[in-house]
């Protein structure tokens, strides 16, 4: 009994740690979004959309899915931490 409780643990742990590693980083989209976007975007620019949307439109860009102004060259990462900055509206929470 004791041991399928500290294997339940053990796979909670690791489960969090799964979830923690894949978490999308607000302040690397926003350096990233600057970086790369600022040019023409600002994180107001998306004002009411969610990150899930903008990760899913970001991800059809940069595959020449969706017309853009300019070809776009980012990492799986980078996507996932753009879209969680500009669904914040550029508003850094905690």
């Amino acid at each position: 009994m004791l041991k399928d409780h500290m294997n339940l643990v053990a796979v909670a742990g690791l489960l969090f740690l799964g979830a923690q590693a894949n978490a999308a980083d607000i302040g690397a989209g926003k350096a990233a979004a600057q970086a790369k976007c600022g040019e023409c975007h600002e994180a107001d620019d998306w004002e009411g959309e969610d990150g899930a949307s903008l990760e899913s439109l970001i991800r059809d860009i940069v595959a020449g899915k969706v017309k853009h102004k300019k070809k776009l060259e980012l990492s799986a990462a980078e996507i996932a931490n753009i879209a969680a900055y500009w669904g914040t509206g550029g508003k850094q929470k905690g």
